[in-house]
C-alpha cells in the first residue's frame, strides 16, 4: 500500500509524500516557515508530513490549536538530540508533561515570575539597562553615525536577562561580569545549532555516525554547568543577602531551594530557559518595530503624536501607560502578527494517538502550531500582508477588538504549555519600545528608500541585520 492511501486507512491528515528516506524534510530545510505556510495552503488545516521516518503534524487552524494543545496526549514536547543533552528534559520548556513539569510551571507563574518579582526586576535592573541604550543611540546621534538595532537590542537583552537572573552589586568581581559574555556564547551557539536540521533526529541509522555537534553539545552543557554553578556560589556569597527580600530571580530561586522546594539542578536549567527565551525574542520583536517604523514614516509620525500629546515631549512612558497610548500598543501588536518571532512555538509530541479536527493524530508525532500561518491567514486577517495597527485598536464601544478575542493572535502559544515568561517579555519590549520611540524617530539611511523586510529562520525569526539613522526629537 502506498503511503497516501495508508494515510486514507488510518485517517490520518492529508500530506505530502515525500521523498524516500527523507520525506518532506529537503522541501523544508530553507525558511521551513514559509515553506510549510505553503505546503499547507495546499493541504489544509492539519496536515501531515514524513521527516525523515518521523511524522509530523502541522495544525494551522487557531480552534484546532487550542483544541490539540488543550489535550493532556499532545502536552508533551518532541526533543532533539541536542536539546536533550543541553536540558536533560528536565527544564521548563523541554520536561515531559507530568508531575515534575507542574510544579515547575506553577513555581514559574505563581512565585519565579509573579507580578511583584517582575516590578523589582523592572525598577532594579531592566529601566537602567534601557536607559543606557537610549543614550548610547543618542551618543550616536549627535554623531550622525548610523544605529544597528540587531546587534544593539541583542546585547542589551542580554544585559537584561543576566542581571535579571543573577543580580548585580558594587562588589561584583570582573570574574562574575565575565561570565555574561561566556553565557552569551554559549546561547549563541545554541541558537545557531538547535535550529540546524540534525539528519540523525530523523533518520535514526546515522546515528551511529560520528557526530561532532552532539559531542560540543556535551561540551557546552558541563560549560553551561560550570559557569552557572559559578554565579549562583556568587549570588549566595553576596554581601547583605536577604532571601526574603530577593533582588534577582536567582535569589527568588534560591529562597525555594532553602525551603527545600526546589533543588540546584533544577534552578540551573531554569537560568538557562531563562536565558534562551529573554534574549533573542525580545531582540527580534523591536528589531522588526524600529525597521516597520522606520519603513512607513506615516505611521511612526502616529505614534510620536499621540506619545507628545499623552506623556508630553521629551517624558519616558511607563508601563502603566499601556492602557494611555492604545495606538503605540496597537502598532506593537501588529507588528508582533505581521513578523512572528517564534512561527512554531516549542514543538509538541504525542504521548498517545488521538484524534484532531477529525484525524488521527499518531503516537510519537511531533506537533507543530503553524502561528505563521495563522497570524497571515485571510480567513482571519484583512490584508493579512500588509501592516495595519488599526485592527488592535479599542472598538468604539469600549468592547476588545476581534482581534484580541478571536483566538487568533498567539505569539505566546496556546494550552498547557503556553509561554509562563509572556509577562516578562512584554514588559521589555514594551520598555524598549516606547523609550527609544519617545526620544527618536527611526529613518532608512536613504531617505524615502524602504529598507527589505527579508525573514532570517533561527530560533527566532528576525530581519536580517540593518542600519537606520535615529534623528533627536528634541534639542
Amino acid at each position: 500500500m502506498n503511503v497516501t492511501a495508508s494515510k486514507a486507512a488510518k485517517n490520518y491528515p492529508p500530506g505530502p509524500s515525500g521523498l524516500p528516506i527523507f520525506g518532506s524534510l529537503l522541501s523544508v530545510a530553507k525558511d521551513p516557515h514559509l515553506s510549510i505556510h505553503r505546503l499547507v495552503q495546499r493541504y489544509g488545516d492539519i496536515c501531515l508530513l514524513r521527516f525523515g521516518s518521523v511524522p509530523t503534524v502541522v495544525i494551522s487552524h487557531p480552534d484546532l490549536l487550542k483544541e490539540a494543545f488543550d489535550k493532556t496526549e499532545l502536552a508533551d514536547r518532541w526533543v532533539s538530540e541536542i536539546m536533550d543533552i543541553l536540558s536533560e528534559q528536565k527544564d521548563l520548556v523541554m520536561a515531559p508533561y507530568g508531575d515534575h513539569w507542574r510544579q515547575l510551571q506553577r513555581f514559574a507563574n505563581r512565585e519565579l515570575l509573579s507580578p511583584r518579582n517582575l516590578q523589582q526586576i523592572r525598577e532594579r535592573h531592566i529601566e537602567e539597562v534601557v536607559g543606557n541604550l537610549v543614550e548610547e543611540v543618542g551618543q550616536r546621534s549627535e554623531s550622525d553615525q548610523l544605529v544597528e538595532p540587531v546587534e544593539m537590542l541583542s546585547r542589551s537583552n542580554s544585559t537584561i536577562m543576566f542581571r535579571a537572573i543573577f543580580g548585580r552589586s558594587e562588589g561584583d568581581t570582573t570574574e562574575f561580569e565575565g561570565h555574561r559574555q561566556e553565557l552569551l556564547d554559549l546561547v549563541t551557539w545554541i541558537f545557531k545549532n538547535a535550529t540546524a536540521t540534525n539528519l540523525a533526529d530523523y533518520i535514526p541509522w546515522l546515528r551511529i555516525l560520528t557526530n561532532h555537534t552532539l559531542k560540543e553539545a556535551q561540551r557546552q552543557s558541563e560549560i553551561s554547568e560550570a559557569i552557572i554553578t559559578s554565579l549562583l556560589d556568587h549570588a549566595r556569597a553576596r554581601p547583605g543577602l536577604d532571601l526574603e527580600n530577593p533582588s534577582c530571580l536567582a535569589e527568588v530561586m534560591l529562597a525555594a531551594e532553602a525551603r527545600e522546594e526546589i533543588t540546584e539542578e533544577t534552578i540551573r536549567h531554569l537560568c538557562m530557559d531563562l536565558m534562551l527565551a529573554g534574549i533573542d525574542t525580545t531582540a527580534q520583536t523591536v528589531s522588526w518595530l524600529l525597521l516597520s517604523l522606520a519603513n512607513r514614516p506615516e505611521i511612526q509620525e502616529k505614534v510620536h503624536e499621540e506619545l507628545d500629546r499623552v506623556i508630553g515631549r521629551g517624558n519616558s512612558p511607563s508601563v502603566d501607560d499601556q492602557t494611555r497610548l492604545p495606538y503605540l500598543f496597537a502598532v506593537i501588536l501588529e507588528n508582533m502578527r505581521l513578523h512572528t518571532v517564534g512561527p512554531f512555538g516549542v514543538p509538541h509530541k504525542a504521548s498517545r494517538a488521538c484524534e484532531i479536527g477529525g484525524y488521527v493524530i499518531p503516537e510519537g508525532a511531533q506537533v507543530l502550531g503553524n502561528i505563521y500561518s495563522i497570524h497571515h491567514d485571510p480567513r482571519f486577517w484583512d490584508s493579512p500582508g500588509e501592516f495595519i495597527p488599526e485592527r488592535f485598536l479599542i472598538e468604539d464601544d469600549g468592547s476588545h477588538p476581534p482581534a484580541l478575542t478571536n483566538g487568533t493572535f498567539i505569539p505566546f502559544g496556546t494550552g498547557h504549555r503556553r509561554c509562563p515568561g509572556r509577562r516578562f517579555g512584554e514588559t521589555v519590549v514594551w520598555l524598549h519600545a516606547t523609550r527609544l520611540l519617545s526620544q527618536f524617530q527611526f529613518e532608512t539611511p536613504v531617505p524615502g528608500s524602504p529598507l527589505p523586510e527579508t525573514e532570517v529562520f533561527g530560533l527566532a525569526v528576525g530581519p536580517k541585520p540593518f542600519s537606520l539613522r535615529a534623528v533627536g526629537r528634541y534639542p
